[in-house]
Order: structure tokens, then sequence, then C-alpha cells
């Protein structure tokens, strides 16, 4: 079975190439090249190696955010706005600890409060799921151009700096460090791979994780064993409004070390592409993540380097997500349909 679903992602890429040098051919460019543009806009040298590995770490997260609902059949396009509250949060409170406090305690408060600002703003769809039954998808989604609206505000009218649309830069002692000497690489790449493992061992190893999977896979019978599904639709909420709570962190403590106005490269949904092609397994999000952030990260370069709009990245991107659909690698299928992989 293991295989099979290997076989396809190959002819899935296979397709994806074909299309998109179909697609690249029509625009005027050679596909060759735009291919090694994508390689050498991402890989190329220390700059741009250093970007896609920052990318690679928000994408872990804000596909962590996506997997952990769609584990128990709930569906969360809601990671974009609830990183967005987390930068927010990560911006304000990054500005207003206190500047004699030590970097590792102004760090670890402001990424501690923003992750609780995204599952804040994710608890709000959770429980109006398991009070009401309201779609989670339209609920998720209306917040997204809420927490949009807040960012905005945030930067114009509380924390302007000046004619530029970003706010005021954190504290330095609030800012992520850069352990390597010539890099721009900050430790935000590390808490991302850190937060894979521990949401793959609440997953796999604890009463939580049980009853997620157990839901995903038979909510009636979930309820017949006892499980109190409403509790739980919450708590799979919290913990992904967290994951992509911490994925604004990093943007503000370690990228931007401010709030900026469209900060987001659309990462919440991307992200949703991560997961999936990753089937939901947060230790093969790692993976997934890196390959879409060669992509995203690459594309920047597509104008310089082939005449092509950066805006054809993301129709690889999708045409990606799209053909591993169409071939199968992607299913909506959990584990009491027989023929789930």
């Amino acid at each position: 079975m293991l295989q099979s679903v290997w076989i396809r992602s190959a002819l899935a890429l296979v397709g994806t190439f074909v299309a998109m040098a179909v697609l690249v051919t029509a625009l005027g460019a050679n596909p060759t090249e735009v291919a090694k543009t994508i390689v050498m806009g991402s890989l190329g040298n220390k700059w741009v190696l250093a970007q896609t590995i920052t990318v690679s770490g928000i994408l872990i997260l804000t596909a962590l955010a996506a997997s952990i609902p769609f584990s128990a059949r709930l569906w969360n396009v809601g990671g974009e706005g609830q990183m967005t509250v987390g930068a927010v949060v990560a911006a304000v409170v990054g500005l207003l600890v206190p500047e004699a406090w030590p970097a590792w305690i102004a760090v670890s408060f402001v990424m501690v409060l923003a992750m609780g600002g995204g599952a804040a703003w994710a608890v709000i769809p959770g429980w109006l799921k398991a009070r009401f039954d309201a779609s989670e998808i339209v609920t998720t989604l209306m917040l997204n151009f809420v927490a949009m609206s807040m960012a905005a505000w945030i930067i114009f009218h509380v924390f302007p700096a000046g004619f530029v649309q970003r706010t005021k830069s954190i504290l330095v002692t609030a800012q992520l460090p850069r352990p390597f000497e010539g890099w721009f690489v900050d430790i935000g790449i590390f808490f991302a791979i850190a937060a894979a493992v521990v949401i793959w061992l609440v997953i796999t190893r604890t009463r939580l994780g049980f009853s997620i999977r157990l839901i995903g896979a038979n909510a009636r019978a979930s309820k017949l064993a006892g499980i109190k599904t409403d509790r739980v639709t919450i708590w799979t909420f919290i913990l992904a409004g967290a994951m992509a709570g911490l994925a604004g962190a990093v943007i503000v403590q370690g990228r931007d070390h401010a709030l900026l106005q469209n900060f987001s490269a659309n990462f919440g949904y991307i992200g949703i592409g991560v997961a999936l092609v990753a089937r939901l397994n947060p230790i093969a999000i790692l993976g997934s993540a890196v390959v879409f952030a060669i992509l995203r990260v690459g594309s920047n370069s597509l104008q310089a380097g082939a005449g092509l709009s950066p805006a054809v990245g993301e129709i690889i991107v999708a045409t990606f997500v799209v053909l591993l659909m169409v071939s199968g690698v992607i299913r909506f299928q959990y584990p009491e349909n027989p023929d789930a992989n």
C-alpha cells in the first residue's frame, strides 16, 4: 500500500511537471529555465536558503493547524486568521514587555501569549460547532477577514511606524535569536519541528489524540463509546489555533520583528495543502512543508529569472495539490472505510 502511494505521488509530480511545462510554454517561457529559476531562487545561496528554511517552519505550523481538526473530520480553514491574531498579539506584547526582562523570558512570554491568541480565536468556531453545530468551514473562513481587519487597525492606528505599512519594531529582547553567524535564520524552525513532534505524540500517544482519531473514524461510534465529542471538538480547535498562533509569533519575532501589512503570503491556506499532501501525518508534514516552501520562495525569482509573474508559483502549488487529489494520493477517507490506505 505504501509503495502504491509513492508511485501515485511520483506520477502526480510528473503530471504537475507536464502540466506546468505546457502552461509555461504557452506563456512564452522555457520550462527548463523556470524549473532552474525556482530551484536556484530557493536554494541557490545563503540568503534564499534562509528564506526557504523560515517559510518551511511557518508552513509546518499552519499545516499542523489544519491537520489536527482534519483528523477529527473538522474543517479548519481559519489558519490564516488564527495566524494573524497570533502575529497581532506578538507585535503588541513584543512592544509592551518590560525592557529589563531577560531575552529568554521576553521571547517565551510573547510566544506563549501569541499561541494563546491563536487558540482563543479558534475556540470561537470550535464552540459554535460544539454548541450549535454551526459549519466550521463558514465560521473559520469569515473570522479570517475579521482578523485581517484587526491587524490593519493595529498597524495604522495603534502602533504605526510612520509612513510605512507596519507597526513599530518589537523590543530586541523579544526577538528570536539567530544562532548561525552570517545567516538570517532564527530559531523559529526549531520551534516548528518541536511542535510537529509534540502534536504527533499527542495524536498517537494520548487520550485526547485517541478521541480525535476515533471521532474522525466514526463520530457516532465515538459517542456510544462515551467520548464527549463536544469537548474534544473545542480542544481540537484550541490545539490548532495554538499552532497557527505560534506561526504568527515566528513571523513577527523572527522574520519581520514587526507586524507588516499583508505579512502572510497565504501561509494559512498553503498550510492546508501541506497537511493534505502529508496525509495529515505531523511527521510527514516536515518534508511536505519543505517542498511547498521551495515552490513558494523560488517563485519570487520568476520575474527576474524567467520573465514570469511570481503568481505562477501559486499556480504550480495549486496544480500539484489538485493532481495529488486526482491521482488518489490525497483522500478524505477514514479508517472505517475498508478502501482507505
